[in-house]
């Protein structure tokens, strides 16, 4: 199971994680460490940014009323009923006959509560002509834990989905400056709190993701993850604790299996060649 970095979504949600010199255990080629490394950067960092577009929704009391305006003094619980936001992030609405615009400012470096340090500004518009509810996120030099992430997000969030639980369903088109060099993302994922959705509070939700994407490392070279069984992250859990990762490149199809629902960092990696291995999956380091 892989250690999640960020704040606990999700988004959350889907974290292969690694050690920034060293990849994993488990005999994994340059080909894979680099894949692995590559999606590992991108998802701790994307884990971040969901929870920041979730929790700015108006189901946790942030307001998006028409034409008004959010300010500081006159609104103490600007930042809602989740409990996410600490006090170095400040968010204004802004709403027009067209448009809810909704300002996340996060001053200074701001650290969340798992140690995430956040700087610079995020935008999140809905059109109201838009009867899908969708939402674009867009982000400009924002810096997590050193990585300046640029690119957008479209999501549509809905209160109760066929199950009666929150989800947030989406694409994503990002890019995120490393030491390594630049690696970017391109897919979609869906996030669903399968439990602890009955409160507005963030650190009893589990949530459970779906989804595919295409990554391109730090080499240029470009390889595909499926996420064929859900994942599954247990609210105060650090880790994915169950389902399946297909990685496809030249190479052929790796798979990673997170287990049986416990709460650690070990992984069962099938090789291409029908190898299997047990892989320990490390947090990337900060920089």
């Amino acid at each position: 199971m892989k250690k999640i970095f960020s704040l606990t979504f999700l988004l959350a949600l889907f974290v292969v994680a690694c050690d920034k010199e060293g990849t994993t255990e488990g005999n994994l080629n340059n080909t894979e460490a680099s894949s692995i490394d590559a999606e590992v950067t991108i998802e701790e960092t994307e884990e971040v940014l969901d929870n920041i577009a979730l929790y700015s929704e108006s189901t946790f009391n942030i307001s998006t009323s028409k034409n008004s305006t959010i300010a500081k003094d006159d609104e103490p619980d600007r930042n809602g009923s989740s409990g996410f936001f600490k006090d170095c992030v400040d968010i204004t609405v802004e709403a027009t006959e067209t448009t809810i615009t909704t300002t996340i400012v996060f001053t200074g470096e701001c650290e969340d509560k798992n140690g995430n340090v956040i700087t610079g500004t995020i935008t999140k518009v809905r059109e109201l002509t838009d009867v899908t509810k969708t939402k674009t996120v867009t982000f400009t030099d924002v810096t997590i834990n050193g990585r300046v992430v640029n690119g957008t997000k479209q999501y549509t969030y809905t209160k109760e989905n066929d199950n009666g639980n929150p989800q947030m369903t989406g694409s994503v088109d990002i890019t995120i400056e490393t030491e390594e060099g630049t690696v970017s993302k391109v897919g979609n994922r869906t996030v669903e709190i399968t439990a602890g959705g009955d409160t507005n509070f963030w650190l009893d939700d589990e949530k459970t993701i779906t989804g595919a994407c295409t990554y391109t490392n730090a080499s240029g070279n470009t390889f595909s993850v499926e996420i064929t069984t859900a994942l599954v992250k247990p609210a105060q859990c650090k880790y994915i604790a169950s389902g399946v990762k297909t990685y496809t490149r030249e190479e052929g199809t790796t798979t990673l299996d997170y287990g049986d629902g416990t709460c650690d960092n070990v992984a069962t990696k099938t090789a291409p060649d029908g190898t299997v291995t047990e892989v320990t999956l490390r947090k990337k380091k900060k920089y």
